[in-house]
């Protein structure tokens, strides 16, 4: 199959060791403020006014490349260009069967399995999405060398345009014509800050290579109000960029953790005894 790259099981590319004094944990994640503003700010300076994708595609694979995902394509982290500048940004966490022969319901072998997990990131708004997608890539991938590792594989991509008028299923469509990962083997979609609005449209897309949609929506009004601490009800108070990512990362990381699961079970990395409790499995009707 075109576009299909085959992935080394185990260890991840880089050279460099992660800090070994923090240890990130996928049951019980302690979210850096910090990091979520510095892709806030570096996104938007990178995107305000600019013609070309090179800085963002710059800061993208470094912060890919220090959360330890493996490059999606041939040691890099840039897709396939279109029109002169990348489809796409994706990297991997490699699952915890490798070389296993368990199945699933599905009947493909879990070793051969993944969960897609993709936002926008767009010229002239605001990053959030991308900022969130960011963040739990990060914990995946580090949490990955220390503690707990998912069964399934999980691919991390970002769709990058830089005009509003710009067709905003090009990057999405480009990578379902030629993917890093046999289509008939990804077994969930989540799409991070999807609106409502736009849900049909990208549904009826992944409908054409008969894929699951689980759309992460982003936090009501209400919630955002209720996060500043305002009372429900009151005058519209427009939450931080900072928090609406943060909460946006939780909700998909919650998404991702039952959508990389079979049987509600998790595999432990060598050594680790941590036994993690049955999740609820995604609900493609709850934002």
């Amino acid at each position: 199959m075109l576009g299909v790259v085959v992935l080394v099981a185990g260890g991840c590319l880089p050279t460099a060791s992660p800090d070994r004094t923090a240890r990130p944990t996928l049951l019980n994640p302690r979210w850096n403020d910090d990091a979520f503003a510095e892709h806030l700010d570096v996104l938007r300076e990178t995107l305000q006014g600019e013609q070309t994708l090179a800085p963002a595609s710059r800061y993208v694979s470094a912060a890919l490349r220090e959360a330890w995902l493996q490059p999606a394509v041939e040691e890099r982290y840039r897709l396939r260009p279109l029109f002169g500048r990348p489809s796409g940004y994706a990297g991997y966490v490699a699952g915890k069967h490798p070389l296993g022969a368990r199945e699933d319901t599905s009947g493909v072998p879990v070793a051969e399995q993944a969960v897609l997990v993709c936002a926008d990131l767009a010229e002239g708004e605001t990053p959030v999405e991308a900022a969130a997608l960011l963040e739990v890539a990060r914990l995946y991938g580090r949490a990955s060398q220390y503690t707990v590792m998912p069964e399934r594989s999980v691919v991390f991509a970002l769709w990058p345009r830089l005009a509003a008028e710009d067709d905003p299923l090009t990057g999405l469509r480009a990578y379902l014509e030629q993917p890093t990962w046999r289509l008939d083997r990804v077994r969930a979609v989540l799409y991070v800050g999807l609106s409502a609005r736009r849900r049909a449209e990208v549904q009826a897309l992944l409908d054409e290579y008969d894929l699951p949609l689980y759309r992460v929506g982003a936090p009501s009004e209400e919630e955002k109000r209720a996060s500043m601490g305002a009372p429900a009800g009151s005058p519209e108070t427009a939450a931080s960029p900072v928090s609406r990512a943060r909460k946006l990362a939780e909700r998909t990381h919650q998404r991702l953790l039952a959508a990389t699961l079979t049987d509600g079970k998790m595999m432990p990395s060598l050594g680790d005894s941590i036994r993690v409790p049955r999740p609820r499995p995604p609900d493609a009707q709850q934002p």
